[in-house]
C-alpha cells in the first residue's frame, strides 16, 4: 500500500495504520478484525447466527472504542475533540440505522441492510483512521516529550488543525 493509493474499501491491518498511540493502535487492530469477521460472514454467506454474532461483537466494540478514544482526547485536552466526536456520532447513527431495519417476508431488506453495513463499516473505519484519528495522533505526539517519528503516510495538517477541513463532518 502506498500513501497515494489507500484503498478505503479494503479493510486490512497494516503498519500504514499505526498512529503511534499504543492503546488506540491495539484497539484499531482488534476493531478491524471484528469488522472483517462481520464482512466475511456477510460476503461468504454465513449463517444468520454467525452474521448476528459478528455484527453484535463489532457494534459493541465500536461503542467501547469510541468511549475509550474520547477519554484519551479529553484527558489530553484535544482542541478538535468536538469535530472528532461529531464524526463518531454520525457513524454511530448510520450503524444504528442499518441495524434497525425491519426484515421483509423474503428477507431481501435484511440482506440489503447487511450488505450495506458490510460495505459501510470497513470504508468508514479506514477513512476515519487515516484522517481524523491520524490528525489526533499527530497532535498528541507533538505534545509529548518523547515525540515519536511521524507514522507512515501521515498527511500534513492545515492551519486550523484539521487534515481535510473541506470535508463536511
Amino acid at each position: 500500500m502506498t500513501c497515494d493509493s489507500v484503498d478505503y474499501g479494503s479493510l486490512v491491518w497494516s503498519d500504514d495504520l499505526i498512529l503511534g498511540i499504543d492503546q488506540i493502535d491495539e484497539q484499531h487492530r482488534k476493531w478491524i478484525a471484528l469488522v472483517q469477521a462481520y464482512q466475511s460472514a456477510v460476503v461468504d454467506g454465513g449463517s444468520a447466527e454467525e452474521i448476528q454474532r459478528t455484527l453484535t461483537a463489532a457494534v459493541a466494540y465500536t461503542e467501547s472504542h469510541f468511549d475509550d478514544e474520547q477519554a484519551v482526547m479529553e484527558e489530553a485536552g484535544y482542541p478538535f475533540i468536538d469535530d472528532h466526536l461529531d464524526q463518531h456520532r454520525l457513524a454511530w447513527r448510520r450503524v444504528n440505522g442499518f441495524t434497525a431495519g425491519s426484515p421483509t417476508e423474503d428477507g431481501e431488506e435484511t440482506n440489503d441492510l447487511r450488505d450495506s453495513l458490510a460495505d459501510f463499516l470497513p470504508q468508514w473505519l479506514m477513512l476515519h483512521i487515516n484522517t481524523a484519528d491520524r490528525q489526533f495522533a499527530r497532535w498528541y505526539r507533538s505534545r509529548s516529550d518523547s515525540a515519536q517519528a511521524t507514522a507512515p503516510c501521515a498527511p500534513a495538517a492545515i492551519d486550523d488543525g484539521r487534515v481535510f477541513a473541506d470535508i463536511p463532518l
